[in-house]
Protein backbone atom coordinates (compact mmCIF):
# COMPACT_ATOMS: atom_id res chain seq x y z
CA UNK A 1 0.00 0.00 0.00
CA UNK A 2 1.96 3.37 -0.90
CA UNK A 3 2.56 5.37 1.87
CA UNK A 4 0.03 7.43 3.79
CA UNK A 5 0.11 11.27 2.39
CA UNK A 6 -1.48 14.70 3.63
CA UNK A 7 -3.25 16.65 1.23
CA UNK A 8 -3.55 20.52 2.09
CA UNK A 9 -6.35 22.83 0.97
CA UNK A 10 -7.43 26.31 1.59
CA UNK A 11 -10.88 27.41 1.98
CA UNK A 12 -11.94 30.71 0.47
CA UNK A 13 -15.57 32.03 2.14
CA UNK A 14 -17.47 30.81 5.04
CA UNK A 15 -20.55 31.89 4.28
CA UNK A 16 -23.22 29.95 4.05
CA UNK A 17 -21.77 27.14 1.68
CA UNK A 18 -18.44 27.61 2.77
CA UNK A 19 -19.04 27.17 6.37
CA UNK A 20 -22.02 24.13 5.47
CA UNK A 21 -18.67 22.77 3.32
CA UNK A 22 -16.48 22.89 7.15
CA UNK A 23 -19.34 20.86 9.28
CA UNK A 24 -19.64 18.29 6.47
CA UNK A 25 -15.35 17.67 5.40
CA UNK A 26 -15.56 17.31 9.68
CA UNK A 27 -17.65 14.49 8.92
CA UNK A 28 -16.30 12.77 6.18
CA UNK A 29 -12.65 13.40 6.73
CA UNK A 30 -12.23 10.27 8.30
CA UNK A 31 -13.93 8.14 5.97
CA UNK A 32 -12.24 9.97 2.83
CA UNK A 33 -9.00 8.37 4.93
CA UNK A 34 -10.04 4.92 5.37
CA UNK A 35 -11.01 5.12 1.42
CA UNK A 36 -8.56 6.59 -0.03
CA UNK A 37 -5.07 6.06 2.36
CA UNK A 38 -4.50 10.21 2.45
CA UNK A 39 -5.39 12.76 4.85
CA UNK A 40 -7.37 15.59 3.97
CA UNK A 41 -6.35 18.52 5.88
CA UNK A 42 -7.96 22.38 6.14
CA UNK A 43 -5.03 24.28 6.34
CA UNK A 44 -6.32 27.97 5.96
CA UNK A 45 -10.02 29.79 5.66
CA UNK A 46 -9.43 32.83 3.94
CA UNK A 47 -12.15 35.49 4.88
CA UNK A 48 -13.67 39.24 4.67
CA UNK A 49 -13.16 40.03 8.51
CA UNK A 50 -11.01 38.14 10.66
CA UNK A 51 -12.89 39.60 14.20
CA UNK A 52 -16.42 38.41 12.24
CA UNK A 53 -18.31 35.83 15.25
CA UNK A 54 -18.43 32.75 14.30
CA UNK A 55 -19.35 29.15 15.85
CA UNK A 56 -16.74 27.97 18.25
CA UNK A 57 -15.93 24.64 16.06
CA UNK A 58 -13.93 26.75 13.80
CA UNK A 59 -10.81 26.96 15.42
CA UNK A 60 -9.22 31.07 15.68
CA UNK A 61 -6.39 29.65 14.17
CA UNK A 62 -7.69 28.70 10.82
CA UNK A 63 -8.95 32.04 9.83
CA UNK A 64 -6.72 34.35 7.84
CA UNK A 65 -7.60 37.59 5.90
CA UNK A 66 -3.72 37.60 4.39
CA UNK A 67 -4.20 35.81 1.01
CA UNK A 68 -0.68 35.89 0.72
CA UNK A 69 -0.90 33.29 3.87
CA UNK A 70 -1.88 31.04 1.10
CA UNK A 71 -0.25 31.68 -1.58
CA UNK A 72 3.07 31.46 0.23
CA UNK A 73 2.77 28.20 1.57
CA UNK A 74 4.03 25.66 -0.69
CA UNK A 75 2.35 22.80 1.42
CA UNK A 76 -1.42 23.91 0.34
CA UNK A 77 -2.44 22.12 -2.80
CA UNK A 78 -5.58 23.24 -3.86
CA UNK A 79 -8.00 25.82 -3.02
CA UNK A 80 -11.60 25.65 -2.84
CA UNK A 81 -13.77 29.11 -4.29
CA UNK A 82 -17.06 29.17 -1.77
CA UNK A 83 -16.51 33.32 -1.70
CA UNK A 84 -19.10 33.90 -4.99
CA UNK A 85 -18.79 37.11 -7.16
CA UNK A 86 -16.92 37.99 -9.87
CA UNK A 87 -14.35 40.22 -8.08
CA UNK A 88 -11.99 40.20 -6.12
CA UNK A 89 -12.67 36.66 -6.05
CA UNK A 90 -11.28 36.75 -9.75
CA UNK A 91 -8.08 38.17 -8.82
CA UNK A 92 -7.55 36.13 -5.86
CA UNK A 93 -8.09 33.01 -8.19
CA UNK A 94 -5.40 34.12 -10.91
CA UNK A 95 -2.76 34.40 -8.25
CA UNK A 96 -3.69 31.30 -6.50
CA UNK A 97 -3.38 29.47 -10.50
CA UNK A 98 -0.02 31.29 -11.13
CA UNK A 99 0.90 30.23 -7.80
CA UNK A 100 0.76 26.17 -8.63
CA UNK A 101 -2.69 25.79 -6.48
CA UNK A 102 -5.66 23.54 -8.20
CA UNK A 103 -8.59 24.95 -7.89
CA UNK A 104 -12.19 23.64 -7.24
CA UNK A 105 -14.88 26.10 -7.79
CA UNK A 106 -18.18 26.34 -6.26
CA UNK A 107 -18.53 29.98 -7.63
CA UNK A 108 -21.49 29.86 -11.19
CA UNK A 109 -21.44 33.56 -11.42
CA UNK A 110 -17.50 34.06 -11.90
CA UNK A 111 -16.76 30.65 -13.93
CA UNK A 112 -20.19 31.98 -16.27
CA UNK A 113 -17.71 35.14 -17.10
CA UNK A 114 -14.56 34.03 -17.08
CA UNK A 115 -14.15 30.44 -17.35
CA UNK A 116 -11.74 30.83 -20.65
CA UNK A 117 -9.64 33.19 -19.03
CA UNK A 118 -9.36 30.95 -16.40
CA UNK A 119 -9.18 27.71 -17.99
CA UNK A 120 -6.49 29.00 -20.17
CA UNK A 121 -4.50 29.74 -16.94
CA UNK A 122 -4.78 26.86 -15.46
CA UNK A 123 -3.74 24.67 -18.21
CA UNK A 124 -0.48 27.20 -18.54
CA UNK A 125 0.25 26.85 -15.10
CA UNK A 126 -0.37 22.89 -15.46
CA UNK A 127 -2.62 22.80 -12.40
CA UNK A 128 -6.68 21.85 -12.43
CA UNK A 129 -9.56 23.76 -12.28
CA UNK A 130 -12.30 21.71 -11.73
CA UNK A 131 -15.95 23.62 -12.38
CA UNK A 132 -18.36 20.55 -11.83
CA UNK A 133 -19.38 22.06 -8.14
CA UNK A 134 -20.86 25.65 -9.48
CA UNK A 135 -23.45 23.73 -11.31
CA UNK A 136 -25.31 23.75 -7.42
CA UNK A 137 -25.91 20.23 -7.11
CA UNK A 138 -24.55 16.54 -7.12
CA UNK A 139 -24.48 15.74 -10.03
CA UNK A 140 -21.18 14.42 -11.85
CA UNK A 141 -22.56 14.91 -16.03
CA UNK A 142 -18.95 16.71 -16.41
CA UNK A 143 -16.68 13.80 -15.81
CA UNK A 144 -19.03 11.41 -17.22
CA UNK A 145 -19.36 13.06 -20.55
CA UNK A 146 -15.34 13.16 -20.63
CA UNK A 147 -14.73 9.83 -19.12
CA UNK A 148 -17.75 7.08 -19.22
CA UNK A 149 -18.92 9.10 -22.26
CA UNK A 150 -15.65 9.63 -23.90
CA UNK A 151 -16.22 7.28 -26.55
CA UNK A 152 -19.59 8.26 -27.66
CA UNK A 153 -20.82 11.04 -30.05
CA UNK A 154 -23.00 13.71 -28.00
CA UNK A 155 -26.15 14.27 -30.26
CA UNK A 156 -27.81 16.15 -28.25
CA UNK A 157 -28.43 16.77 -24.34
CA UNK A 158 -31.47 18.68 -22.28
CA UNK A 159 -31.47 19.66 -19.11
CA UNK A 160 -33.56 20.57 -15.91
CA UNK A 161 -30.59 22.81 -14.30
CA UNK A 162 -32.25 24.68 -12.00
CA UNK A 163 -33.67 22.77 -8.71
CA UNK A 164 -35.88 26.35 -7.80
CA UNK A 165 -37.36 26.27 -10.85
CA UNK A 166 -37.89 22.79 -10.99
CA UNK A 167 -39.24 23.11 -7.59
CA UNK A 168 -41.69 25.83 -8.26
CA UNK A 169 -43.11 24.26 -11.42
CA UNK A 170 -43.62 20.82 -9.56
CA UNK A 171 -45.53 22.62 -6.90
CA UNK A 172 -47.61 25.00 -9.18
CA UNK A 173 -48.84 21.78 -11.29
CA UNK A 174 -49.27 20.21 -7.52
CA UNK A 175 -50.97 21.70 -6.04
CA UNK A 176 -52.69 24.09 -9.16
CA UNK A 177 -51.90 27.61 -7.67
CA UNK A 178 -49.74 30.49 -8.96
CA UNK A 179 -45.82 31.08 -8.90
CA UNK A 180 -46.51 33.94 -6.15
CA UNK A 181 -47.94 31.69 -3.83
CA UNK A 182 -44.68 29.37 -4.10
CA UNK A 183 -42.43 32.06 -3.38
CA UNK A 184 -44.60 32.40 -0.47
CA UNK A 185 -44.63 29.00 0.80
CA UNK A 186 -42.77 27.56 3.80
CA UNK A 187 -40.90 25.20 1.57
CA UNK A 188 -39.59 28.13 -0.75
CA UNK A 189 -38.65 30.29 2.11
CA UNK A 190 -36.80 27.21 3.89
CA UNK A 191 -34.67 25.96 0.60
CA UNK A 192 -34.53 30.03 -0.69
CA UNK A 193 -30.38 30.76 -1.28
CA UNK A 194 -29.99 34.29 -2.40
CA UNK A 195 -29.88 33.43 -6.32
CA UNK A 196 -33.46 31.87 -5.92
CA UNK A 197 -35.00 35.58 -7.33
CA UNK A 198 -32.64 34.97 -11.13
CA UNK A 199 -33.40 30.93 -10.79
CA UNK A 200 -37.29 31.59 -11.54
CA UNK A 201 -35.92 34.22 -14.31
CA UNK A 202 -33.52 32.52 -15.95
CA UNK A 203 -30.06 34.07 -15.41
CA UNK A 204 -28.76 31.34 -12.87
CA UNK A 205 -29.79 28.56 -15.39
CA UNK A 206 -27.98 30.34 -17.94
CA UNK A 207 -24.78 30.23 -15.97
CA UNK A 208 -24.54 26.98 -15.64
CA UNK A 209 -25.53 26.12 -19.02
CA UNK A 210 -22.57 28.24 -20.30
CA UNK A 211 -20.30 26.72 -17.60
CA UNK A 212 -21.19 22.90 -18.47
CA UNK A 213 -21.11 24.12 -22.37
CA UNK A 214 -17.51 25.33 -21.74
CA UNK A 215 -16.01 22.99 -19.92
CA UNK A 216 -17.42 19.46 -21.36
CA UNK A 217 -17.44 20.95 -25.20
CA UNK A 218 -15.00 23.26 -25.40
CA UNK A 219 -17.37 26.41 -26.27
CA UNK A 220 -16.43 30.01 -25.71
CA UNK A 221 -18.87 31.51 -23.59
CA UNK A 222 -20.10 33.87 -21.93
CA UNK A 223 -23.67 33.65 -20.51
CA UNK A 224 -25.03 36.52 -21.56
CA UNK A 225 -24.70 35.45 -25.16
CA UNK A 226 -27.14 32.61 -24.51
CA UNK A 227 -30.90 33.02 -25.18
CA UNK A 228 -32.86 32.83 -22.09
CA UNK A 229 -35.79 32.81 -20.37
CA UNK A 230 -36.94 31.98 -16.97
CA UNK A 231 -40.65 30.77 -15.69
CA UNK A 232 -41.72 34.25 -14.50
CA UNK A 233 -44.72 34.42 -16.70
CA UNK A 234 -45.45 30.67 -16.43
CA UNK A 235 -49.24 30.51 -15.18
CA UNK A 236 -51.50 27.78 -13.99
CA UNK A 237 -53.67 27.88 -17.37
CA UNK A 238 -50.31 27.96 -19.20
CA UNK A 239 -49.59 24.41 -17.16
CA UNK A 240 -53.24 23.73 -17.90
CA UNK A 241 -53.58 24.21 -21.63
CA UNK A 242 -49.90 22.07 -21.33
CA UNK A 243 -51.88 19.09 -19.54
CA UNK A 244 -54.57 19.18 -22.61
CA UNK A 245 -52.30 18.67 -25.39
CA UNK A 246 -49.74 15.49 -23.16
CA UNK A 247 -47.74 17.77 -21.99
CA UNK A 248 -45.68 18.86 -18.53
CA UNK A 249 -43.65 22.32 -18.24
CA UNK A 250 -39.93 22.68 -17.66
CA UNK A 251 -37.30 24.78 -17.72
CA UNK A 252 -34.77 23.70 -19.81
CA UNK A 253 -31.17 23.87 -21.03
CA UNK A 254 -30.90 22.28 -24.51
CA UNK A 255 -27.44 21.72 -26.27
CA UNK A 256 -27.35 20.30 -29.71
CA UNK A 257 -24.33 20.05 -31.73
CA UNK A 258 -24.79 20.76 -35.23
CA UNK A 259 -20.82 20.24 -36.52
CA UNK A 260 -20.26 23.58 -38.12
CA UNK A 261 -22.51 25.66 -35.20
CA UNK A 262 -23.62 24.63 -31.51
CA UNK A 263 -27.61 25.53 -30.75
CA UNK A 264 -27.82 26.50 -26.67
CA UNK A 265 -30.81 28.05 -25.21
CA UNK A 266 -32.87 27.88 -21.99
CA UNK A 267 -36.47 28.35 -21.47
CA UNK A 268 -39.93 26.79 -20.56
CA UNK A 269 -40.34 23.72 -22.79
CA UNK A 270 -43.25 21.62 -23.05
CA UNK A 271 -42.13 17.64 -22.85
CA UNK A 272 -44.22 15.14 -24.14
CA UNK A 273 -46.06 13.39 -20.53
CA UNK A 274 -44.16 10.08 -21.65
CA UNK A 275 -41.01 11.59 -21.72
CA UNK A 276 -38.40 10.89 -18.74
CA UNK A 277 -37.59 14.04 -17.86
CA UNK A 278 -41.41 14.61 -16.66
CA UNK A 279 -40.26 12.43 -13.31
CA UNK A 280 -37.47 14.63 -11.98
CA UNK A 281 -39.64 16.98 -9.64
CA UNK A 282 -39.00 18.94 -6.87
CA UNK A 283 -35.36 20.60 -6.12
CA UNK A 284 -34.15 18.35 -8.70
CA UNK A 285 -31.50 18.46 -11.49
CA UNK A 286 -31.28 16.39 -14.42
CA UNK A 287 -29.11 15.34 -17.32
CA UNK A 288 -30.71 13.72 -20.51
CA UNK A 289 -28.36 12.62 -22.88
CA UNK A 290 -28.72 11.40 -26.62
CA UNK A 291 -25.71 9.20 -27.52
CA UNK A 292 -24.96 7.08 -30.26
CA UNK A 293 -23.59 4.11 -28.58
CA UNK A 294 -25.02 4.27 -25.58
CA UNK A 295 -28.52 5.52 -26.79
CA UNK A 296 -30.07 7.21 -24.09
CA UNK A 297 -28.72 8.35 -20.90
CA UNK A 298 -30.06 9.88 -17.87
CA UNK A 299 -28.77 11.18 -14.39
CA UNK A 300 -30.26 13.11 -11.95
CA UNK A 301 -30.43 14.58 -8.38
CA UNK A 302 -30.16 16.98 -5.83
CA UNK A 303 -29.80 20.38 -7.75
CA UNK A 304 -29.91 22.53 -4.42
CA UNK A 305 -28.78 22.85 -1.22
CA UNK A 306 -24.95 22.57 0.77
CA UNK A 307 -24.91 18.80 0.88
CA UNK A 308 -25.01 18.23 -2.84
CA UNK A 309 -22.40 21.02 -3.96
CA UNK A 310 -20.11 19.56 -1.00
CA UNK A 311 -20.28 16.15 -2.30
CA UNK A 312 -18.97 17.10 -5.54
CA UNK A 313 -15.91 19.44 -3.80
CA UNK A 314 -14.92 16.46 -1.66
CA UNK A 315 -14.86 13.49 -5.30
CA UNK A 316 -12.43 16.69 -6.01
CA UNK A 317 -10.35 17.21 -3.44
CA UNK A 318 -10.04 13.44 -3.59
CA UNK A 319 -9.38 13.52 -7.38
CA UNK A 320 -6.27 15.98 -6.70
CA UNK A 321 -5.36 14.10 -3.66
CA UNK A 322 -4.50 11.11 -5.75
CA UNK A 323 -2.48 12.93 -8.25
CA UNK A 324 -0.71 14.45 -5.55
CA UNK A 325 -0.51 11.44 -3.82
CA UNK A 326 0.82 9.40 -6.63
CA UNK A 327 3.09 12.05 -7.79
CA UNK A 328 2.23 11.30 -11.08
CA UNK A 329 1.97 13.91 -14.05
CA UNK A 330 -0.91 15.89 -14.36
CA UNK A 331 -4.29 14.27 -16.18
CA UNK A 332 -5.95 16.23 -18.59
CA UNK A 333 -9.38 14.65 -18.34
CA UNK A 334 -10.45 18.56 -16.88
CA UNK A 335 -8.00 20.44 -19.32
CA UNK A 336 -10.40 22.15 -21.55
CA UNK A 337 -9.73 22.30 -25.77
CA UNK A 338 -11.10 24.93 -26.95
CA UNK A 339 -12.66 24.79 -30.58
CA UNK A 340 -14.45 27.98 -32.15
CA UNK A 341 -17.64 26.50 -33.77
CA UNK A 342 -20.07 29.68 -33.23
CA UNK A 343 -23.41 29.70 -31.27
CA UNK A 344 -25.87 29.35 -33.73
CA UNK A 345 -28.38 32.71 -33.63
CA UNK A 346 -31.95 31.92 -31.87
CA UNK A 347 -33.81 32.59 -34.84
CA UNK A 348 -32.18 30.20 -36.74
CA UNK A 349 -33.06 26.91 -34.67
CA UNK A 350 -35.65 24.41 -35.45
CA UNK A 351 -38.52 23.44 -33.25
CA UNK A 352 -41.97 22.18 -32.61
CA UNK A 353 -44.15 25.43 -31.00
CA UNK A 354 -47.06 25.58 -28.67
CA UNK A 355 -48.60 28.85 -29.72
CA UNK A 356 -51.90 30.17 -28.11
CA UNK A 357 -53.93 32.96 -29.42
CA UNK A 358 -56.44 35.48 -27.26
CA UNK A 359 -58.93 36.59 -29.44
CA UNK A 360 -62.02 38.22 -30.30
CA UNK A 361 -64.49 35.71 -29.67
CA UNK A 362 -66.50 36.06 -33.93
CA UNK A 363 -66.47 33.46 -37.06
CA UNK A 364 -62.99 33.80 -39.19
CA UNK A 365 -60.69 34.43 -36.44
CA UNK A 366 -59.13 30.93 -36.83
CA UNK A 367 -58.98 31.01 -40.46
CA UNK A 368 -57.00 34.57 -40.54
CA UNK A 369 -54.39 32.81 -38.09
CA UNK A 370 -53.68 29.65 -39.58
CA UNK A 371 -53.51 31.60 -43.02
CA UNK A 372 -50.96 34.16 -41.59
CA UNK A 373 -48.84 31.01 -40.23
CA UNK A 374 -49.37 28.83 -43.64
CA UNK A 375 -48.19 31.92 -45.93
CA UNK A 376 -44.17 31.63 -44.16
CA UNK A 377 -43.89 27.84 -44.98
CA UNK A 378 -44.99 26.61 -41.24
CA UNK A 379 -46.55 23.20 -41.37
CA UNK A 380 -49.66 23.10 -38.75
CA UNK A 381 -50.19 20.05 -36.37
CA UNK A 382 -53.45 21.15 -35.01
CA UNK A 383 -55.24 24.41 -34.62
CA UNK A 384 -57.92 24.32 -32.37
CA UNK A 385 -60.04 26.92 -31.04
CA UNK A 386 -61.74 27.06 -27.70
CA UNK A 387 -64.38 29.00 -25.60
CA UNK A 388 -65.18 29.08 -22.05
CA UNK A 389 -67.95 31.96 -21.59
CA UNK A 390 -67.73 30.90 -17.64
CA UNK A 391 -64.29 31.94 -16.91
CA UNK A 392 -63.71 34.21 -20.09
CA UNK A 393 -66.88 36.09 -21.44
CA UNK A 394 -65.11 38.26 -24.09
CA UNK A 395 -62.33 36.29 -25.17
CA UNK A 396 -61.64 32.96 -26.93
CA UNK A 397 -58.81 31.31 -27.18
CA UNK A 398 -56.46 30.03 -30.49
CA UNK A 399 -53.88 27.00 -29.64
CA UNK A 400 -51.95 26.13 -32.82
CA UNK A 401 -48.98 22.93 -32.67
CA UNK A 402 -46.70 23.77 -35.09
CA UNK A 403 -44.11 20.81 -36.73
CA UNK A 404 -40.71 22.04 -36.90
CA UNK A 405 -40.39 25.42 -37.60
CA UNK A 406 -37.70 28.12 -38.23
CA UNK A 407 -38.21 30.22 -34.93
CA UNK A 408 -37.93 33.73 -37.12
CA UNK A 409 -40.49 32.30 -39.13
CA UNK A 410 -42.89 31.41 -36.06
CA UNK A 411 -42.00 35.07 -34.80
CA UNK A 412 -42.47 36.96 -38.10
CA UNK A 413 -46.42 34.74 -38.10
CA UNK A 414 -47.24 36.30 -34.48
CA UNK A 415 -45.87 40.13 -35.62
CA UNK A 416 -48.40 40.01 -38.52
CA UNK A 417 -50.82 38.35 -36.82
CA UNK A 418 -50.91 40.99 -33.77
CA UNK A 419 -51.19 43.53 -36.70
CA UNK A 420 -54.51 42.35 -37.50
CA UNK A 421 -55.56 43.56 -34.18
CA UNK A 422 -57.67 40.62 -33.11
CA UNK A 423 -55.67 39.89 -29.95
CA UNK A 424 -57.08 40.41 -26.51
CA UNK A 425 -54.03 39.77 -24.56
CA UNK A 426 -50.45 38.73 -24.96
CA UNK A 427 -49.41 36.08 -26.96
CA UNK A 428 -48.20 32.80 -25.90
CA UNK A 429 -45.12 30.54 -26.94
CA UNK A 430 -43.44 27.85 -25.61
CA UNK A 431 -41.47 25.69 -27.39
CA UNK A 432 -42.00 21.83 -27.22
CA UNK A 433 -39.05 18.74 -26.96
Amino acid sequence: MPKAKTVNFALLGLGKLGFGFFQIFREKQDKIFKETGFRLHLSKILVKNKHFKRPHLVEPGLITTELNDILNDPSIHVAIDAIGGIEPTFSIIKKLIASGKHIISANRTLLASKMQELADLSNKEGVHILPEPSLGGGLPIISSLKQDLVANEIKSLYAVVSGTSNFILSEMTKYHIPLKEVLRSKEMQKMSETLSVIDYEGSDAAQKAAIFASAAFGLKLNYLSLFSEGIADISVFDIDCAHEFGYEIKQLAIIKDHGDRVEIHIHPTLIPKEHPLTSIRGEYNAFFVQTDLLGNYLTYGRGLGVEPTSSLILRDLVLVGELIRKSAARKFSYRISWNEKPLMPMEEIISDYYIRFPCEDKPGVVGKITTIIGNQGINLSSAHAEVNKKKYPDIGFVHILIDQAREYQVMQSIHEIEELHLLRGPVKLLRIL
